[in-house]
């Protein structure tokens, strides 16, 4: 495995952030993970308003704020006033000597702020421009105010699309869902705009949205849907036409996914393995066509096989088998994966106590590991600010009195 140091794809790229909550600052925390420095504008009084958010559901812990330190590790933080003018000249200095700028604010905000493209070129005119909203950048609806369970689970389609037939009530989503989807962009967008500035020299533009991210995930149904005579409600309920490709309850209460894409190639080898050879050549299943044609009635057939036994049985049946299916995993069980584990996907931090909290990392693996190259926790509030700024050039006295005008924290 290639030494950590050798991972930093981003070393010697710095990153500016003036973003809040999850979605463009996952983005920052991704290209932390590979080596850059990604420096986050915070607030003076406040800071990331996530830092105090108060929903209840656990991500407030005694030692950390799971979330901040999920989508903040590896960051520096500087507290800044942007609305004063001399937080904005402060924050030019800093601007000049960036490669990539991230931003969530949203468009007529960024530019009440003076801190547009335009403006922001004026001081470097090489700089990556990067913004994510919830709704895209053109049209009416730019402005408006977008998150995660808005803009991407419910205008985007996941809330329609996932819920089961007859469902009162839409699905809800599972937090930050589509926020990290639109991080991986993100990160990609970063990566894009960088190799593109280095073959051309020219900086780029990049727009990430929720909506966008949605629409990307979802697809191939949004693809079916320009089809003639297409039908959303036929459409969505043709799993019953697909018993193949469907989750078996057993009879320990545990399920198991079939994902058998291939119903021709791999119908014989499941009527074996479950124990029932005769259903191979049996009239109303011995064809792809008929095991659709038929297929509400030999899902009930299946289900009630595999409702005899419980799932360790049947996953001792199907291993070996070269054949897509799985356990449908609980959370708990995922965080305990092995396959998760062998890989890499969850790693540990020291938080500022010294406890030490596991989290997850980003999705892509470079040179055999896809966690950080230097773990490293979310910072405190304005931690590096006097080392920021004294890098600039800001002498101490400059610091205590913009830190008595409330300009820095």
């Amino acid at each position: 495995m290639t030494p950590p140091l050798d991972r930093a794809a981003f070393a010697g790229v710095r990153v500016v952030e003036l973003a809040q909550y999850v979605f463009v600052p996952g983005g920052g925390a991704i290209l932390a993970d590979f080596g850059a420095e990604v420096i986050k504008i915070e607030e003076p009084k406040g800071g990331d308003p996530y830092r105090s958010l108060q929903i209840n559901d656990g991500r407030q812990t005694p030692s950390a704020n799971l979330a901040m330190e999920l989508n903040n590790r590896g960051k520096k933080s500087l507290a800044l006033d942007l609305k004063s003018p001399e937080g904005r000249e402060v924050f030019f200095q800093l601007i000049a000597t960036a490669d990539v700028f991230l931003t969530s604010i949203r468009p007529d905000a960024i530019e009440r702020l003076g801190l547009g493209v335009d403006a922001l070129r004026k001081h470097n005119p090489k700089l990556i421009y990067v913004r994510g909203n919830g709704l895209g950048f053109h049209g009416e609806e730019a402005n408006r105010p977008g998150y995660d369970a808005s803009c991407f689970w419910a205008r985007g389609g996941f809330a329609d699309v996932l819920r089961a037939r007859g469902a009162e009530h839409p699905v809800h989503p599972r937090p930050a869902l589509g926020d990290h989807a639109g991080a991986a962009n993100m990160a990609l967008g970063v990566a894009t705009a960088l190799f593109r500035r280095e073959r051309t020299g020219q900086p780029s533009v990049i727009d990430i949205s929720l909506l966008s991210t949605a629409m990307w995930i979802l697809s191939a149904d949004l693809t079916l849907s320009a089809t003639p005579g297409y039908n959303e409600r036929v459409a969505g309920a043709n799993v019953t036409q697909q018993p193949l490709m469907r989750a078996m309850r057993c009879s320990d209460g545990r399920w198991l996914q079939l994902m058998l894409l291939d119903p021709a190639r791999y119908w014989p080898g499941l009527c074996e393995r479950i124990g029932h050879p005769e259903l191979i050549d049996h009239p109303r299943y011995a064809t792809v066509a008929l095991r659709a044609e038929n297929g509400v009635e030999l899902y009930d057939v299946l289900a009630g096989i595999f409702a005899r036994k419980p799932a360790r049985v049947w996953g001792e049946a199907l291993a070996g088998w070269d054949a897509p299916w799985e356990y449908i995993q609980s959370i708990s069980e995922v965080a305990q994966d092995p396959q998760a584990r062998a890989n890499g996907y969850l790693f540990d931090v020291e938080v500022s106590d010294g406890t030490k909290v596991q989290l997850v990392a980003g999705p892509m693996s470079i040179d055999g590991s896809p966690a950080p190259i230097d773990p490293r926790r979310a910072p405190l509030k304005g931690e590096h600010t006097d080392d920021l700024l004294g890098g600039l050039g800001l002498d101490p006295a400059r610091l205590e009195r913009l830190r008595a005008d409330g300009v820095i924290a």
